[in-house]
């Protein structure tokens, strides 16, 4: 560590960096340490990254509120090649003003260049129960709407797990480095951490307002409603409370995923017989380069892990459903998640998303693992993709009730007949058809059916109209409407 002849810290290089995953109680510690005139922790400044306008924007007006200059106009990458230029030249004479400053990073992409770069004296790494990171970060994309741009870039299930995949390697070679942990359990729950913290970068106190998030314009308010605008414990737990389905089980499949982490962080360990193993994401024994491409991973067009993913294969019928849905449709997506959808739609169709759990404001909430669906009268489709599987371990009983709402259905499922091999278990699915046993289920459910077997891989496509029980039709011919 570096220090001045008095046995004080330099001013004007990086005091401390906060590193970890997303939902992991970061931006909390960094605002934590963030007091207006001593100390400023930017949230990701994407240093050397590309150029951001949301980014520019926020950093210059987290740099005015506190009280440093950073030009009168915002970085523009016509007189920056890149933003880094703009960062050494007018911000860090700006923050080489105050006792200390530092970033906090939960995209990890480029922590090795930025250490180099800007060597930080003291770091601070924030972790939190995978299955929780999930489920939350579900939660932050519902709420901010962060799910798809110009069907470009990604923020849907299949980006979430990558992304905990990604980071998780990078988070495991920062460990290795002198750190302060962070569990996001205990942070909310231990005012005594919290003071060490404060004590560990330098400070006195924890700061009493909320920097970051003030200069993002408060695009987090959900979040501070949540916990009363202080620091609390509602969130600790977030798994336990979430009803069985997709979002569920990709929260199990993450963790059994990555159980290295949970053994090294403390966490509750899944049992060794569940876990994946075999799997492109994890990690090899001696091998330090990250298995994830983690740059594609908000790419439609990047396939993933050769492996089946569910994730991966909702991202699949989203992007090929999207376009085909009729102009005027008021669609119900039933189990979500995420509501990646809503921003793919061609102009003139409606998008409801329906889960088990209250994701945003334009959500409708339904306990659908317990066959209770919402009302909304002005539907004209039901979607049901990446859900059948999922939702009731007697899938013609579910599809009874989807019936009672008298609508045409847009339904994917992985039949057993293309899945051998495969662990459908694992994956978090609850019920097993074949073809003939799933065709059976649709018909006697009260559905003509048009069929693409195998349209994405082992994943199958179906247009389910209801029909008359006093006037059946024949069966109908195969192929999407």
């Amino acid at each position: 560590m570096t220090v001045t002849k008095d046995g004080t810290d330099p001013p004007a290089g990086m005091a401390i960096a906060i590193m970890g995953l997303m939902r992991t109680g970061s931006t909390l510690i960094t605002d934590m340490l963030s007091q207006r005139g001593r100390s400023l922790i930017l949230s990701e400044p994407n240093i050397l990254g590309m150029w951001s306008p949301n980014t520019v924007e926020r950093i210059h007006q987290l740099a005015l509120n506190n009280g440093l200059d950073p030009g009168p106009e915002l970085a523009a990458p016509e007189r920056w090649p890149r933003y880094q230029n703009y960062f050494d030249t007018v911000l860090l004479p700006q923050l080489a003003k105050l006792p200390l400053w530092g970033v906090k990073y939960v995209d990890l992409t480029d922590w090795r260049q930025t250490f180099e770069r800007y060597p930080p004296r003291r770091m601070i790494l924030t972790v939190r129960d995978l299955r929780d990171v999930v489920i939350s970060a579900i939660d932050r994309i519902g709420h901010l709407h962060l799910a798809f741009y110009g069907r470009r870039y990604m923020r849907d299930e299949a980006w979430i797990l990558a992304n905990i995949a990604y980071n998780v390697h990078e988070l495991m070679a920062l460990r290795q480095r002198p750190h302060l942990l962070a569990r996001y359990e205990d942070v909310v729950r231990d005012p005594e951490l919290r003071q060490r913290m404060v004590d560990y970068a330098g400070l006195e106190s924890v700061a009493g307002t909320r920097e970051n998030l003030a200069a993002g314009r408060f695009s987090r308010q959900w979040e501070l409603n949540k916990h009363g605008g202080t620091v609390s414990d509602q969130s600790v737990g977030r798994y336990a409370s979430e009803p069985p389905g997709p979002v569920r089980a990709l929260a199990e499949r993450v963790w059994r995923l990555l159980p290295e982490y949970s053994e090294t962080f403390g966490f509750e360990t899944p049992p060794p017989e569940t876990w994946i193993r075999g799997h492109e994401f994890q990690r090899q024994p001696g091998i330090e380069a990250n298995p994830v491409d983690y740059p594609k991973s908000e790419s439609g067009l990047w396939p993933g892990p050769t492996r089946l993913e569910p994730s991966f294969q909702l991202r699949h019928a989203r992007l090929a459903l999207a376009g085909r849905i009729p102009e005027g449709a008021v669609a119900i997506d039933l189990a979500c998640g995420t509501p990646a959808l809503s921003v793919m739609l061609p102009k003139g169709r409606r998008h409801v998303p329906v889960d088990m759990a209250k994701r945003g404001q334009r959500y409708r909430m339904a306990p659908l693992h317990l066959g209770q669906f919402p009302k909304v009268p002005d539907a004209t489709l039901l979607l049901a993709l990446h859900v059948l599987e999922f939702l009731d371990p007697d899938l013609p009983r579910l599809l009874r009730r989807l019936r009672r709402y008298d609508l045409p259905i847009v339904a994917t499922y992985h039949a057993t007949d293309d899945t051998e091999g495969v662990d459908r278990a694992a994956l978090g699915w609850v019920n097993h058809l074949s073809r003939d046993a799933l065709l059976a289920a649709f018909r006697k459910a009260g559905f003509a059916v048009r069929t693409r077997w195998n349209a994405d891989g082992p994943q199958s496509f179906f247009h389910l109209r209801p029909i008359s029980v006093d006037k059946p039709e024949s069966s109908p011919p195969s192929g999407v409407d």
